[in-house]
């Protein structure tokens, strides 16, 4: 008596439908059937959207979240920052001063008020990058007789540096920040070199 009923996908399209239930008798009794009327509620669905990365100090939109069969959707966030339209789908999370790491992001989606269903949620990651900032140094003399020369370069938030120059010497190690860098007979001549230290950013940074 106490079965288990899974609705069918043209069950659920319909919106209802009738079980009935029959005892047939025994011996000489006739058989008595009852039945009930199952409604069946739309539930809401959601999806929040891929996770994705941004560079600390830029913004993100959502824009591949999407929900069925609601009355309203809600964003929260787990993060330092703020969210703007957390009452769409394609809300914006600015990130908190010098906020890093990964943040959150939750949609729930109410189904419509007469609906007995609850809500339903998913989530989305936000990988914030730190934004690459990079000093080859302060400028330097040194006499001809002194090389090579020692770099003292700094940086920070990146995924690789690449040490170029404009004249002709080369570097022990074009990779490490304090790579040494013998001019060539070329750089001497005219009196100078310019060294140029690029960071190349990780992630989207």
């Amino acid at each position: 008596l106490g079965a288990a009923y899974t609705p069918s996908e043209a069950d659920i399209a319909t919106g209802e439908v009738q079980l009935t239930l029959t005892a047939y008798g025994s011996g000489s009794c006739g058989d008595a059937s009852d039945f009930m009327v199952l409604t069946i509620w739309q539930g809401a669905s959601a999806f929040a959207g891929n996770d994705a990365s941004i560079c600390s100090g830029d913004t993100y939109t959502v824009r591949d979240a999407y929900a069925a069969n609601y009355s309203s959707v809600l964003w929260a966030h787990n993060g330092a920052g703020s969210i703007a339209g957390a009452n769409t789908l394609s809300p914006v999370y600015t990130p908190g001063a010098g906020e890093t790491g990964t943040v959150t992001l939750t949609l729930t989606a109410t189904p419509p008020g007469s609906s007995a269903c609850p809500n339903t949620a998913d989530q989305m990651a936000i990988t914030i990058n730190n934004a690459p900032a990079v000093s080859a140094g302060p400028d330097q003399i040194i006499c001809s007789n002194e090389v090579p020369f020692t770099l003292s370069g700094t940086a920070s938030g990146f995924d690789s540096i690449r040490w170029s120059t404009s004249g002709t010497g080369s570097f022990d190690d074009i990779h490490a920040l304090g790579a040494a860098y013998p001019p060539s007979e070329a750089d001497i001549a005219p009196g100078e070199v310019q060294l140029t230290l690029p960071a190349y950013g990780s992630g989207r940074c």
